[in-house]
């Protein structure tokens, strides 16, 4: 029988009678000792490798995107990557200003910097922090301000650039190929002045953009583009503006015949300064002649002829002529001298009465009753006449004054009247029951000539009512009231 071992484990029986030596059993537990220390090695390694490139990431996104709000005394005036941008441009603003004005400047702003981050997209460019700081730059510069009745209108650095753009709205008012000119004076109808003033920067204007403000009365002209089935009509009711002034704004632009995507001016540019020039002006001028008017008692009241025809005449003129830019405001005939006489045209107009039998030239309905058919094609035939159904016995009223040249029964008429009112026209009344007139009698407009009947070839009791001009049918509709 073997010993124990008092350590309790040599000679350890296995659950199935196996015996495992002590030394396997240590072997066993090293090894998955190092196992197991070797992962938790591994991932831990991971772990720290993770962390770092996280952290590196993060700190590289936090250098790229670091950026410096720019403020400009109290107000922000951009955003950018790096400092000296911001005081770079302000250096070279002021080394600028100094070299143009001879003097040294001295900023009552100065730039402070407030850290941020911020993607390239929003960043200032160089232009726009350029501008923002000239803007609200504050600092007196010497400059040459125009008035107009003692109101400053604007600023130029240079004396001469104002005294460019008032000769420059001068020009258009001296030339005029039209006439022979003499300008004797041109002057401006306001009290203009040039002064020499201290002027913030901000002040100071282009030449250009400041001839073109004086010259409209706006710094900028509102315009509206022209789009699908719009018209100045319809343009004037979206921006309750009349259309006159519409009008007057285009003057460039046919009313009638706008174009899609053509801009239209919203508002009459109005000059803040009037041209005044004085003139003396050698022209020629149309001369109305008149007319005179002689009585004819053989003649009737609404007849008149023309017996001499007029003509015009045509003087040459020197007269002194005052201007507002280019509109005549007063004129003085210095000599006038005739070079064609007019010829006064003579109109002859008659006296005597007019008779109730003269035509008007223009038609009543003839009865009275429903419209039973109508002028034009008819069962394959054409109807050259207004059919007029009514009862027998209706009277029949001469359409107009005129002489009966027809009063008896015709055919497929039956019992026709026809009246020749003397300017080209005809009527016809036919199918009448009876005639009251006979041929060579002379008959008034509303006077009855005949009744309602159903005469000749009829349907039933109607007026058969048709219109000749010169001869041929006309549609009776187009006459009648």
């Amino acid at each position: 029988m073997d010993e124990q071992n008092h350590m309790g484990l040599e000679g350890f029986n296995s659950p199935i009678g196996t015996k495992i030596p002590l030394k396997g059993l240590k072997d066993s537990i090293n090894k998955f000792s190092k196992k197991f220390n070797f992962k938790k090695m591994l991932l831990g390694i991971m772990l720290v490798v993770i962390v770092s490139l996280s952290f590196a990431a993060y700190k590289i996104n936090e250098v790229r995107t670091r950026a410096f709000i720019v403020h400009f005394g109290n107000q922000q005036i951009g955003i950018v990557r790096d400092k000296e941008q911001a005081l770079n441009i302000l250096e070279n603003m002021k080394q600028e200003l100094a070299s143009t004005y001879d003097i040294d400047i001295v900023l009552n702003e100065g730039i402070r910097f407030e850290d941020t981050h911020a993607k390239d997209d929003v960043l200032a460019s160089t232009d726009e922090i350029r501008e923002n700081i000239k803007s609200k730059m504050t600092f007196l510069v010497g400059g040459y301000v125009l008035l107009v009745d003692n109101k400053e209108v604007g600023a130029t650095k240079a004396k001469e650039d104002l005294e460019d753009i008032l000769e420059k709205l001068k020009k258009p008012y001296i030339k005029d190929e039209e006439t022979e000119r003499n300008i004797k004076e041109v002057k401006f109808v306001e009290d203009v002045k040039v002064e020499k003033r201290n002027i913030p920067l901000n002040k100071l204007k282009d030449k250009d953009e400041l001839f073109q403000y004086i010259q409209t009365g706006t710094e900028e002209i509102k315009t509206h583009v022209v789009e699908v089935g719009e018209s100045l009509w319809t343009i004037s009711k979206i921006y309750d503006i009349p259309i006159d002034d519409l009008i007057a704004a285009n003057s460039d632009r046919d009313p009638d015949k706008l174009q899609i995507g053509d801009e239209i001016k919203l508002l009459i540019p109005k000059s803040m300064l009037t041209v005044a020039t004085v003139e003396e002006a050698k022209y020629k001028e149309k001369v109305d002649y008149e007319v005179k008017i002689e009585y004819d008692k053989n003649m009737y009241k609404t007849e008149k002829k023309v017996k001499v025809k007029g003509s015009e005449g045509e003087n040459e003129v020197i007269a002194k002529i005052v201007k507002h830019n280019g509109v005549v405001v007063d004129k003085e005939i210095i000599e006038e001298k005739v070079i064609e006489a007019p010829v006064d045209e003579l109109v002859v107009k008659g006296t005597k009465e007019v008779p109730k039998t003269i035509a008007t030239g223009a038609f009543l309905m003839p009865t009275r009753g429903s419209i039973s058919s109508r002028y034009g094609m008819r069962n394959g035939r054409m109807h050259r006449g207004l059919d007029i159904a009514a009862r027998t016995g209706t009277p029949i009223k001469a359409a107009d004054g005129g002489k009966v040249i027809f009063a008896g029964r015709k055919g497929a008429y039956g019992n026709l009247v026809e009246i020749d009112h003397g300017n080209g026209y005809v009527t016809r009344y036919g199918h009448c029951s009876t005639i009251n007139v006979k041929v060579g009698e002379r008959v008034y407009k509303g006077q009855v000539v005949a009744k309602v009947g159903n005469t000749g070839r009829s349907t039933g009791s109607h007026l058969h009512f048709e219109v000749l001009k010169n001869g041929r049918n006309q549609n009776p509709a187009g006459y009648v009231r």
